[in-house]
């Protein structure tokens, strides 16, 4: 990790998103709603061996072979902020619905990242396969976004020691690409990619509430995306030297 408490060793550009209830297409950037998914690929399945039994509506799922779901679709033209790979130019995160078990990321659902060139996609899946079992809290209502761009610093958890952090800028407390986790009480914990050993970065912050600047909005129509992660966020890190190499995901 960065021991340098330079402030700008530290500053980190950050895209939130602002989503609200919209009717997206299958060409924008957008959470929910419908993916540029390749007719011919089959669509991804979790196996359900780390699923767990502490699901609120399903239940024992152990074992139960499980539909990842469409969360995020998002182009490079609109989202350049993004680590896109060579050659690459759509982000799609997908979820699997239930609860996992704490080693793989915490009793929340389990993410798929793909990074795919949109060219490349001639017939489009009509519609992908329904989950087998779901938990309602971690499906996605279709949004548009409206994007802000924002430099971030670290909160407390993550700073360097001796850093004034006097001048720093906040940390957002909504869905966004980038910057930095917000941390209520814990802190990141291992961040280490176990393939490179580089620190692994926040690529995505899911957020069951969005802030309603400049003041926080904890009201029903806080939540548009519908989704609930335990009144806080679903966190995606990706290692910085390839984002193929193991994500790391928390909630907080």
């Amino acid at each position: 990790m960065n021991t340098n408490t330079n402030d700008d060793a530290w500053a980190r550009p950050s895209v939130r998103l602002h989503p609200r209830p919209g009717t997206p297409a299958i060409t924008d950037s957008h959470i929910g709603g419908p993916v540029l998914w390749p007719r011919d690929e089959p669509w991804p399945h979790c196996d359900g061996t780390t699923h767990t039994d502490q699901g609120f509506d399903t239940g024992d799922t152990r074992g139960v072979r499980n539909a990842f779901t469409a969360a995020v679709q998002l182009y490079r033209r609109d989202y350049p902020e993004l680590p896109f790979p060579d050659g690459t130019d759509l982000f799609q995160l997908l979820i699997c619905p239930l609860f996992h078990e704490p080693d793989v990321n915490t009793f929340w659902p389990d993410v798929r990242l793909v990074w795919r060139d949109s060219t490349t996609v001639t017939e489009v899946l009509a519609a992908p396969p329904t989950p087998a079992a779901f938990e309602p809290m971690h499906l996605a209502r279709p949004c548009v976004l409206s994007p802000c761009r924002r430099v971030e610093h670290p909160t407390v958890h993550e700073a360097p020691e001796g850093a004034s952090r006097s001048d720093w800028s906040e940390v957002a407390v909504s869905t966004k690409i980038g910057g930095w986790a917000f941390w209520y009480a814990s802190g990141p914990g291992d961040m280490e990619c176990p393939e490179c050993g580089a620190y692994r970065e926040l690529l995505l912050a899911l957020h069951t509430y969005e802030r309603a600047e400049p003041e926080f909005c904890f009201e029903p129509e806080a939540r548009p995306v519908g989704w609930d992660f335990n009144d806080g966020a679903l966190n995606v890190w990706v290692c910085p030297e390839n984002v193929h190499h193991p994500v790391k995901v928390m909630s907080e």
